[in-house]
């Protein structure tokens, strides 16, 4: 882990800070940095990571609080990835669910080895499903 980096619940990340972080991932979400402020603030819950006030991550959860908790975002700032702040991110937002039944999360193909080392595993007989639109159609 990076020397500095300071874990928090808030307050929530401005639109600028978010559309940075995510636009340098490549995420389409980056263009809806508003949009994406609004979803931060309605979740179940939130935990940022920032290096010297820099925002370079985030994880937020919905859940119902007994039985389900999904995780949407994991992002981390390529300049900091490899570097523990992910699996940072995500171990504080685990533990806070430690009790729920099930705990979700849709990887991209090259995140599966990083959420396997967390103890996540192929969901066996279901397939994940969407209806996305990068442009924002929808």
């Amino acid at each position: 882990m990076i020397s500095g980096v300071e874990f928090s619940t808030g307050p929530l990340p401005e639109v600028q800070e978010i559309a940075t972080l995510y636009l340098a991932n490549g995420w389409s979400s980056g263009r809806k940095s508003d949009l994406v402020r609004k979803a931060l603030e309605k979740s179940h819950s939130l935990v940022l990571a920032r290096h010297r006030g820099r925002l370079i991550g985030l994880v937020n959860a919905l859940s119902d609080g007994y039985l389900v908790v999904y995780y949407p975002h994991l992002i981390v700032h390529p300049d900091y990835h490899g570097k523990g702040v992910g699996s940072a991110l995500m171990d504080r937002a685990m533990k806070r669910y430690a009790d729920i039944h099930q705990q979700v999360l849709i990887a991209d193909d090259h995140a599966e080895p990083f959420y396997r080392k967390l103890g996540f595993t192929l969901a066996e007989g279901t397939k994940p499903m969407w209806i996305y639109d990068p442009s924002g159609g929808i």
